[in-house]
């Protein structure tokens, strides 16, 4: 278990290295992971919502087909 000066010791170098940073992509990333995400289903549309909720029904009636018959059917 890391020790509770070395975990300040590093908080306080990287709050050091953020009062510097000046790169936007970097601070986007940074923000991407603290902020909490959302969920990416209630950012569907009602229609998409519809349409994936159609296949897992399909999905769980049986009705699939195998993935290399797919790609088949899309290479002609």
């Amino acid at each position: 278990m890391a020790d509770h000066s070395n975990i300040e010791a590093r908080k306080l170098s990287i709050i050091e290295y953020l009062a510097d940073l000046q790169d936007e992509g970097i601070l986007q990333q940074i923000e991407n992971l603290l902020k909490p995400r959302n969920d990416f289903w209630d950012e569907l549309s009602d229609t998409e919502k519809s349409i994936i909720l159609k296949g897992i029904k399909s999905l769980d009636d049986g009705k699939s087909i195998p993935f290399s018959k797919l790609i088949e059917r899309y290479k002609k």
